[in-house]
């Protein structure tokens, strides 16, 4: 029965196992079923196997069910290939893949996936599930160690696996079953990558419909143009490694896109079982004799009473699906394949996976390559949770409210505790969390209770901001046409009026922005004076890097020149540059400019941490960033030239 043809492109690979565990044969459940069906009488008992024998007939009908998604993201668009692409070839450094998935596994983090049905994503499409993991190995103060690192494990990042074992909340071990909403510490993972350091190929030509190797059959769907459909069996599968292919000029052309997603059937164990019954069944109805027929039901098994009892379940389920074609409709094909999957995830596997290949011109021959050879590693690894994603991170740790949906509710959206208590039962169509306690719902700012497990609105404000300390929030109002920022004590008071473009807390101060102004504030949110201070920002703000800066600011006076400033609002220097840029890649020293004499350019110079002069303002030009060799690029008299920085400070020190 092949419910419905569905084309969608797969962005990961799903594998699906079938989840008819063996049982003893003759366990106390078919001990009972037999002697029940043994205790009626004979002519009973047949009338009842006639009906068993043509629900089974109809089961079996139904194990022939397949499910298949057939197309992929792709341009749509050809191009003419002129030359031949490398020959596909492995030449990594077995030493460094192996030091480099070392340094990956020992900095995961995961994120949880908040939902109330955790066990109706068992067969999500996108591998959508209960946790998505994350390395951090990369995150260093060093762009070329990012750099390298990115580069050369980047190809095997999506072939290492995670394997949870043991889960973690409040620091003891907690069943799988029992996490529920609950927020977990953490996750003990086996991490495993398997890798190949030897190949061998096979060819598929234009015109083949089935092509062996080794011991599996690969059957070609259809070779169009410039992509191939190719059902793969998935003991052969998982060990290919690349496609790549001949146009009509013999040129090699290297994939330009590829789809996959396994081909969904009933599980062969499954009708197998149910083959076995009907056979017994059989062989009861046409036994004349009592005793000898009773006889022949010792021969039914645990499997065969599950296969049939699940087989049920799957055929009942399907038939009223067939019939609701409004769901149908509704679901469209990915929700089809993953409502479908979910529903017959007792009696479902898979032992082909379709894949669906293209390349950039016509294919005369595919080329497919298959690893030999694996190395596989292996480390287990306690892996925390974390949120670094989101800025700010406003997960009270202690006491986290968290945002999840319901699937009972038509997908609607709550709050739970990290204990798993639902404080807000799902009732938001989009809930999106700004703070700990600060939400917007459905367009509508919301503060939560805690103490009363209450969502309270706050129509006053537009917007929240953030949190300055316990109790003082900067929110946004409409002002006029505008709006503005201000603080508030608990949403009742305001401490600072809403005047402002937006706050910036720092260690020592608060800056409040307005347009070409600043205030400053100190922590109790008294005003602070007298420092000559218009403008102010730190030094690093308008710099995305890696580098860690120190707590300088840079400070612009009434004469619009600019000052560097420390974290306690000391002018390291006077009003007196053009402007005060950091470097890209050095953290302590500072490029300044001076205007030339008749003022139609710049001076430049450096100054270090503590505001002194190091070099003087003799260059045309100073570079922040160093070029692409690692040194500084600087215009002196007119002329460019580069040189290491460590150097260029000596030869022109002040």
């Amino acid at each position: 029965m092949n419910f419905k043809n569905i084309f969608f492109s797969v962005a990961l690979i799903l594998l699906i196992c079938a989840c008819n565990n063996a049982t003893p044969e003759q366990t106390a459940e078919a001990k009972k079923y037999i002697a029940r069906l043994k205790a009626m009488n004979y002519d009973d008992l047949k009338n009842q196997l006639k009906k068993d024998t043509a629900l089974l007939n109809k089961l079996i009908k139904t194990s022939t069910f397949n499910l298949q998604l057939t197309s992929h993201f792709s341009s749509g668009e050809k191009s003419a290939v002129h030359q031949s692409a490398p020959e596909f070839a492995i030449n990594y450094d077995k030493t460094k893949v192996t030091e480099l998935f070392n340094d990956y596994s020992k900095d995961l983090l995961f994120e949880q996936n908040f939902n109330d049905s955790y066990n109706d994503s068992t067969f999500s499409l996108y591998g959508q599930e209960r946790f998505t993991y994350e390395s951090r190995f990369s995150l260093t103060d060093d762009n070329h160690i990012i750099k390298e690192k990115d580069s050369l494990f980047k190809p095997f990042v999506n072939q290492v696996v995670t394997d949870q074992k043991t889960y973690f909340f409040k620091g003891k071990k907690i069943a799988k079953a029992a996490i529920g909403l609950k927020r977990i510490d953490s996750i003990e993972t086996e991490v495993s990558l398997k890798f190949a350091t030897d190949f061998e190929k096979f060819e598929i030509g234009k015109n083949d419909k089935k092509v062996s190797y080794k011991n599996f059959d690969i059957e070609v769907e259809s070779i169009d143009e410039n992509m191939a459909q190719l059902q793969i069996p998935m003991g052969l599968y998982s060990d290919i490694i690349a496609y790549q292919a001949y146009n009509n000029k013999n040129l090699r052309m290297n994939s330009s896109a590829l789809s996959t997603t396994p081909m969904l059937t009933v599980d062969s164990k499954i009708t197998e079982s149910l083959k076995e019954l009907l056979s017994i069944f059989a062989d009861v109805l046409e036994e004349k004799d009592e005793k000898s027929g009773k006889e022949k039901l010792n021969e039914i098994s645990q499997n065969q009473l599950n296969a049939k009892d699940n087989m049920a379940e799957f055929d009942a389920y399907i038939t009223k699906l067939a019939k609701d074609k409004e769901k149908v409709k509704e679901l469209g094909d990915v929700g089809l394949y993953n409502e479908i999957a979910n529903a017959g995830k007792k009696v479902i596997g898979t032992d082909k996976q379709f894949v669906v290949v293209e390349f950039p011109d016509d294919i005369k021959a595919i080329d497919v390559f298959v690893g030999k050879n694996w190395v596989s590693l292996k480390n287990k690894q306690m892996v925390k949770y974390g949120n670094h994603y989101l800025n700010p991170k406003y997960f009270d740790e202690a006491k986290p409210n968290i945002v999840f949906y319901s699937h009972q509710n038509d997908r609607k959206f709550g709050i739970s505790n990290r204990e798993g208590e639902i404080m807000i039962k799902p009732a938001y169509n989009e809930l999106s969390q700004l703070a700990n306690e600060y939400f917007m719902g459905d367009e509508k700012l919301y503060w939560l209770n805690v103490a009363n497990k209450k969502m309270v609105a706050l129509p006053q404000f537009v917007n929240f901001e953030q949190s300055l300390k316990l109790g003082y929030d900067v929110f946004e109002k409409k002002i006029g046409e505008e709006n503005k920022s201000g603080v508030m004590l608990n949403r009742e008071k305001i401490i600072i009026p809403f005047e402002y473009y937006g706050f910036e807390k720092h260690e020592n101060f608060i800056i409040a922005k307005k347009d070409d102004t600043d205030d400053i504030y100190d922590l109790n949110f008294k005003k602070i004076l007298g420092k000559g201070i218009e403008e102010i920002d730190r030094i690093d703000s308008h710099i995305a890097s890696d580098i860690s800066y120190p707590s300088l600011f840079v400070a612009k006076g009434a004469n619009k020149k600019n000052a560097l400033v420390d974290k306690n609002l000391n002018l390291l220097t006077g009003f007196r540059y053009e402007f005060i840029d950091p470097f890209f890649d050095v953290n302590n020293y500072f490029i300044v400019g001076i205007r030339t004499a008749d003022g139609s350019n710049y001076w430049y110079g450096i100054i270090d941490t503590k505001g002194k002069e190091v070099v003087p303002f003799i260059f045309c030009h100073i570079a922040e960033e160093f070029d692409k060799n690692g040194k500084l690029r600087f215009c002196k008299d007119g002329k460019y030239q580069s040189m290491d920085f460590k150097s260029f400070l000596e030869k022109y020190k002040k």
